[in-house]
């Protein structure tokens, strides 16, 4: 006993603790220091955890802390180098002070290492949710940007049928009423007498139609319109520059990329622009709003025939 006690402290002095030293003394029924290092060193190359039951810088292998017999059962028993009949030099005490930090290092190490094992997989997992929750928002953008659209084909649609149902009601009532048939007159308005917001719902409808009309030519109206927001964006964002506020008519890119479309030349004189004879110019100040309107509808239009 009093040579168990002595292991002990001994085993302390090297950073065990007294309970863990009590259960390595009895599972390897080592009975000097040399055979518990010895011991514990075999251990854990036989594959011992030593997350199981340690306490801080104590290192103790797995077998002797589920050990619920205390190491009296000799099924439980690990053998150590003096059952075997193997004799090894006795180390100093500075020898098995050094082997007993040296064991302790390698259980520090392995610990560490598969904390930062687990702080990368974390990490790992952290990124993928965020790609997933990016590619979810774009789906949900592109979604509400389609249905921006569509919405806006529908709305269009269904004015142009009430229109055509009004239109049949006047026709009949004024035949009925004067016995001759119904003269339709153009009721469109000039677009001086269009009200702001009138010349960004024509600017939308204009834009649509062009998109129905070409699709089959997604590549170069895609092209024409990236010009025409440029000229508009450049207005828009110097606003000072006067240079930017007069294009001239017969320029290689105006007549190559815009003048082609009928609407696009429809949505200069929507956005402010006057056709001067040689130049569509603006002459007063510009219009902010329909220009940024007319911008925002071009890159919905853009982005529905990318998709």
């Amino acid at each position: 006993m009093e040579e168990e006690n002595k292991l002990v402290e001994k085993m302390i002095e090297f950073g065990y603790s007294k309970e863990i030293s009590l259960r390595v003394i009895k599972k390897s029924r080592a009975k000097t220091i040399d055979e518990v290092l010895n011991w514990i060193e075999q251990s854990e190359q036989n594959g011992g955890d030593e997350d199981d039951g340690y306490d801080g810088g104590a290192t103790t292998p797995a077998e002797c802390l589920n050990d619920k017999d205390g190491g009296k059962n000799p099924e439980h028993t690990t053998t150590n180098t003096a059952d075997k009949g193997e004799s090894k030099p006795k180390m100093t005490p500075e020898e098995a002070q050094r082997k007993a930090m040296e064991l302790q290092k390698k259980i520090r190490e392995k610990k560490m290492m598969k904390e930062k094992e687990e702080e990368i997989q974390k990490e790992k997992n952290r990124i993928s949710m965020a790609k997933e929750m990016q590619k979810r928002r774009e789906q949900m953008e592109e979604f509400e940007r389609k249905k921006y659209i569509e919405n806006l084909e529908k709305e269009k649609n269904e004015h142009k049928k009430e229109k055509e149902k009004q239109l049949q009601l006047l026709r009949k009532e004024y035949e009925a009423k004067f016995g001759i048939a119904y003269q339709v007159q153009s009721e469109k308005k000039s677009i001086n007498d269009l009200t702001e917001n009138e010349k960004r719902e024509e600017i939308a409808i204009l834009l649509n139609s062009l998109k129905n009309k070409h699709k089959d030519k997604k590549k170069e109206l895609l092209s024409s319109l990236t010009i025409l927001k440029t000229y508009f964006s450049n207005i828009r964002d110097n606003i000072l520059e006067k240079k930017f506020q007069k294009i001239k008519k017969e320029n290689k890119v105006f007549v190559e990329k815009i003048k082609v479309y009928e609407e696009m030349l429809q949505v200069f004189l929507l956005v402010g622009f006057e056709d001067t004879g040689d130049f569509y110019e603006i002459k007063n100040y510009p219009n902010t709003y329909l220009l940024s309107s007319a911008i925002k509808f071009i890159d919905l239009i853009m982005k529905n025939l990318s998709s």
